[in-house]
C-alpha cells in the first residue's frame, strides 16, 4: 500500500513538472509584426501578391509559408503599406508580384516579365531569379522592410 501511494505521488509530481515545462515553453514563443513598405507601383490595376517564405526550398517550389493579396485601392504616391502580424522569431523572406490581371502568376511577354516584382530590402537587378539568401532576414522583434517594385 505504501509503494502504491509513493508511486501515485511520483506520477503526480511528474505530471506537474511536465505541465509546467510545457507552459513555460509555450510562454517563451514570441510573435512579431513586419511592416512592409512597397514603392514604385506603376498603376492601380490588379493587386499585390505578397508571399512570405521561410527557406530556399519553399521559395524554389513556390510554396510560401503565408500569402497575402493586397488591393491597390489604398495606394498613394505609387506606394502601399501592409502589416503582417503574428510571425514567430525566425528567418523569413518576402517576395511580391504586382499581379496586374489578378491571375496569381507572373505573366511574360517575349521572355521578359510583363508584371512587376520585388523582394524585402533587396532590389534585384539580375536577369535570373534571386536566391533566398539575397532577401532573407532574421526576425526577433518588430521590423519594417522596404520593397521597390521592378518592371522590365
Amino acid at each position: 500500500m505504501k509503494r502504491v501511494r509513493q508511486l501515485r505521488r511520483f506520477i503526480l509530481l511528474l505530471i506537474a513538472f511536465v505541465s509546467l515545462s510545457i507552459t513555460e515553453a509555450v510562454e517563451k514563443v514570441s510573435y512579431h509584426t513586419v511592416h512592409v513598405q512597397i514603392g514604385n507601383i506603376r498603376n492601380t490595376n490588379g493587386r499585390i501578391q505578397l508571399q512570405v517564405f521561410k527557406d530556399q526550398k519553399g521559395y524554389e517550389e513556390k510554396d510560401p509559408f503565408k500569402a497575402h493579396f493586397i488591393e491597390k485601392k489604398g495606394m498613394k504616391n505609387k506606394s502601399l503599406f501592409y502589416t503582417i502580424k503574428g510571425l514567430e522569431t525566425g528567418t523569413y523572406g518576402i517576395a511580391i508580384l504586382d499581379d496586374e490581371n489578378k491571375n496569381t502568376k507572373m505573366d511574360y511577354g517575349w521572355m521578359l516579365p510583363k508584371e512587376g516584382f520585388g523582394f524585402a530590402d533587396y532590389y534585384h537587378t539580375g536577369w535570373t531569379k534571386p536566391h533566398f539568401d539575397d532577401f532573407k532576414f532574421y526576425l526577433n522583434s518588430d521590423k519594417t522592410v522596404k520593397i521597390i517594385v521592378r518592371y522590365l
